[in-house]
């Protein structure tokens, strides 16, 4: 639970983090510039509505840049920072988020010996029809620097699980394909073809993977991001984000050396996908840092992708 010590000290960390300092303020009062970055620090303590201000939720894009920890089969260990987009449509009076995930990165990873780094990458259009995930709200107070965040919301892609934040993510097709074809969002371990192209789990585009020209990645994937912020103003939340993802390999498909032709890829081919793809990690105390700016209810993940340096700034 925050205290006003710690509400005040991220206040000063996210003033710190995105204003800018060079600028003239008011007081203390952090204003807000076109792209909503503020421009010196917080006014604390003014009464303050994040919903649509007719008692339905407010909609919010929300950013969060990502500290990540990456270990590629040990051939790479090495930091990078990614971003994760989002819509978050915050119900006050329900004390419930509805998190639609708009764009997730895998880290690229530059392997020693290879002139470019090795990537996996979703599908152009992938995001489109992913499903909102509902969490709890976390607020304490009704003025501005205030906590109000939300528990993690976990967004899986070609897997379905009983407990979806704590069981192990299935990795073998051949027996742990769902036996309904995924329709239970809630079963044992297993996968499904998320993306209806006849592979298992979901489709990534791969490049650049050391020693076998691997095309396309079949992956299980489990995503999750929980805020820890405050209220800046009406329309802007800044504070802190714990994240995970973890993405498993269970499949694969190639274009053997001399051959023009794409294949499945056979077990050991597999193997050298599933050891090069990275675990990704937070880095060590040093959570993300989130910013959730109010948008209309006419923005889609399109917009918010297309329009990201307007809402968040560069």
């Amino acid at each position: 639970m925050f205290g006003a010590k710690a509400c005040f000290a991220i206040s000063l960390a996210m003033a710190t983090y995105m204003c800018e300092p060079e600028k003239e303020t008011d007081g203390n009062h952090c204003q807000s510039s076109a792209n909503n970055q503020p421009d010196g620090g917080l006014t604390c303590g003014l009464p303050y509505d994040v919903s649509d201000h007719n008692g339905g939720p407010g909609r919010f894009a929300g950013k969060v840049i990502q500290y990540v920890h990456i270990n590629a089969a040990g051939l790479v260990e090495t930091d990078a920072i990614s971003e994760l987009l989002f819509i978050a449509e915050y119900d006050v009076p329900n004390l419930s988020v509805r998190v639609q995930l708009c764009r997730l990165e895998i880290p690229a990873v530059q392997v020693p010996g290879q002139p470019e780094p090795t990537s996996f990458q979703f599908l152009d259009g992938f995001f489109d029809n992913l499903g909102a995930v509902d969490v709890a709200m976390h607020k304490e107070g009704t003025t501005t620097c205030s906590r109000l965040g939300f528990d993690p919301a976990i967004t899986l892609f070609g897997t379905r699980l009983s407990d979806e934040f704590a069981d192990q993510l299935p990795v073998d097709v051949a027996t742990q394909t769902c036996p309904d074809g995924g329709a239970n969002p809630r079963q044992t371990a297993c996968i499904y073809d998320m993306d209806d192209d006849g592979m298992p789990g979901v489709t990534l585009l791969a490049k650049n993977l050391p020693g076998i020209d691997v095309k396309e990645a079949y992956m299980v994937i489990r995503s999750w991001t929980g805020t820890d912020a405050i209220v800046a103003n009406d329309d802007l939340i800044l504070g802190q984000a714990n994240w995970g993802l973890e993405q498993l390999v269970v499949g694969c498909s190639i274009i053997p050396m001399g051959q023009t032709v794409m294949r499945v890829c056979n077990n050991d081919e597999r193997d050298v996908a599933r050891n090069v793809n990275p675990v990704l990690g937070q880095v060590p105390d040093k959570p993300g840092d989130y910013m959730g700016v109010r948008i209309t209810p006419d923005y889609d993940c399109d917009r918010v992708i297309a329009e990201e340096d307007e809402l968040f700034g560069r």
